[in-house]
């Protein structure tokens, strides 16, 4: 339940940016972010092939690396590579994976 708890608190700190996350929205915010280093034929020139073998191209995809985009993106900001994005797309990621409701004890 620890998963529950951390979605919980990322939520309530990110309160202020309020309303519906849609898929294509998660979309746009990985495709802007995720996705040049992310991707099956990455286009960043440090990368031959995504890392750890992560790809983020799909909204499948999205909800399969949920939990872990949202302790890298949301919690600890150790993504996107150059932290351009912005807390509000943060805020969106957050309330996206909460409501896929990936962190919920199957």
């Amino acid at each position: 339940m620890a998963a529950a708890s951390l979605v919980a608190a990322v939520i309530a700190l990110h309160d202020g940016v309020a309303g519906e996350v849609s898929d294509a929205d998660a979309l746009a915010i990985t495709r802007a972010h995720c996705v040049m280093c992310h991707a099956r034929k990455p286009t960043h020139p440090s990368f031959d092939s995504p890392p750890k073998n992560v790809t983020l191209e799909t909204i499948d995809e999205l909800r399969a690396w949920s939990l872990k985009m949202l302790e890298q993106v949301v919690q600890d900001r150790n993504m996107p590579i150059g932290d351009d994005m912005t807390e509000d797309e943060r805020a969106m990621l957050a309330r996206w994976i909460e409501r896929q409701g990936s962190w919920k004890a199957k």
